[in-house]
């Protein structure tokens, strides 16, 4: 009898099993790729049988690399598609696992509001939609958090946002001053006439200079400084930067007061909002363990990048995750919703077969009359130790073809 042997196979991360083929091209197309394929390992098969299959497939492979049938095509040519689909699929399963999860939830912000609900706000639409989906269905956390912060003395109105940390250290963000540095450095022309300005009036600009806004809107130089007549002057006279932050702190609904600038040796002028109420969020938050609640949850929501798993490929071209992870699901609904992966795969191990046929068929035509005419050419075929299934291998974000062997008992 036969038997199938993957003792090598104990560790793959990816296997698959009874395969159907399935076209890019035609149903027929499709059909006919199958049969050949499989006529290739049947230990029954003729050599003519068999020699019709490789035609079958090598039309397959020429219809996939879309070429005509009137075409030459070389089996170098057709090892080197393979290997590109290959790599096509080891890239998308990769990628596409990475990305099931939330990719970064240090790039997400939260938002607390005096209901102690979470609001998830991301660059990338895909993250927040699952971080709020995890946030939604974990509301305890949202108000633990708020009661955490109304012990510290923090008013239950302050809307307190902030950020995550790999190690699940909470950071207080500062919206408004965040939202007056944007409208800053989106008129950067005026850091660099203020830097202009104070170069012409002999400051010396090696070394950081800080300006305070006042609560009638006037922006004055701080701090001993040699030249603070002459630059407080050129501030009165040119007031469009003491405009433009008492603007965004009569949006941001903060005291002019608490408004600080800071011009460095370079760049764009940076600005200071102090909050003396985010000082004790902040505080608060550093002594709690909620954040390391978050991050864990979030993290949770992907696939683990050391994940084991097979596929067991249907005669309908679906696929059947099988794996102890607690991934299992999410593993099933990625593959569910990438069909295309399925069917790369299916075309690399019809090509696979093809190299490995011709490989075992490399003899003269004499020799290949003869054994035409042997009835039991079957036995030849199933001892020659090629093979008649093939596993794929998934390791380290690349899949090897690997095969299974004839082994006559």
């Amino acid at each position: 009898m036969s038997i199938s042997s993957i003792s090598s196979y104990s560790t793959a991360m990816l296997q698959w099993q009874g395969q159907q083929l399935k076209s890019t091209g035609s149903g027929n197309s499709s059909a006919s790729a199958s049969s050949s394929l499989g006529s290739l390992f049947n230990s029954s098969a003729s050599m003519s049988s068999q020699l019709s299959s490789m035609v079958e497939l090598t039309k397959y492979a020429m219809d996939s690399m879309g070429l005509s049938s009137d075409s030459r095509v070389s089996f170098s040519q057709i090892t080197k598609y393979r290997e590109q689909l290959l790599s096509s699929f080891n890239d998308g399963v990769k990628n596409g696992l990475a990305s099931v999860g939330i990719s970064k939830p240090e790039d997400i912000t939260f938002t607390l509001d005096k209901d102690g609900r979470l609001a998830a706000s991301s660059t990338s639409a895909a993250d927040q939609k699952a971080a709020q989906a995890w946030l939604d269905a974990n509301p305890t956390l949202g108000k633990d958090l708020r009661s955490s912060l109304t012990t510290a003395g923090v008013d239950a109105a302050t809307t307190v946002s902030m950020k995550v940390s790999s190690t699940g250290k909470l950071s207080v963000v500062n919206t408004a001053q965040k939202a007056m540095q944007n409208d800053l450095d989106a008129q950067s022309d005026l850091s660099t006439k203020l830097r202009a300005a104070l170069s012409e009036l002999g400051a010396d600009l090696g070394t950081p200079m800080d300006f305070t806004l006042s609560s009638d809107g006037q922006l004055t130089v701080s701090g001993e400084n040699n030249q603070a007549d002459a630059i407080n002057a050129w501030l009165s006279e040119n007031p469009d930067l003491a405009k433009a932050l008492a603007s965004q702190s009569k949006k941001q609904g903060v005291e002019a007061t608490a408004v600080g600038l800071r011009l460095n040796a370079t760049g764009n002028v940076q600005v200071t909002v102090n909050n003396s109420e985010l000082a004790d969020a902040q505080a608060a938050l550093s002594n709690s363990t909620l954040g390391s609640v978050l991050y864990n949850g979030l993290n949770s929501l992907g696939v683990d990048a050391n994940v084991k798993f097979s596929l067991q490929v249907n005669t309908d071209g679906s696929v059947s995750v099988i794996s102890d992870s607690a991934d299992k699901a999410k593993i099933q609904q990625f593959f569910d919703a990438n069909p295309s992966l399925v069917k790369q795969y299916q075309q690399v191990e019809a090509l696979s077969g093809l190299d490995d046929a011709r490989k075992a068929m490399q003899i003269s035509p004499s020799e290949m009359r003869k054994r035409i005419q042997v009835e039991s050419l079957a036995a030849w075929w199933s001892g020659s130790g090629n093979a008649n299934s093939y596993f794929g291998n998934y390791a380290n974000g690349n899949m090897d073809m690997l095969a299974g062997l004839n082994l006559s008992v």
